[in-house]
């Protein structure tokens, strides 16, 4: 059984580190020598304004689908 229930007192580097995980997460673990992952290919652009797709609004109609640019 336990008496002496107080909390415990940190110092304040255990505090730093403490707030520091709180931001960063736990540290990146693996091998060092490993390459990078290739990037994501971006996706591709409006072939009338060049600018992405998922800025563009397509509207559809009875007659027909229409894609509008930014």
């Amino acid at each position: 059984m336990m008496d002496d229930a107080r909390p415990v007192r940190r110092s304040r580097w255990d505090r730093v580190y403490a707030g520091l995980f709180r931001v960063f997460g736990p540290a990146q673990l693996g091998d060092p020598d490993e390459a990078a992952p290739p990037p994501l290919p971006l996706p591709a652009p409006c072939p009338r304004c060049g600018r992405a797709m998922a800025e563009h609004v397509f509207v559809t109609t009875a007659e027909r689908n229409r894609l509008r640019c930014p």
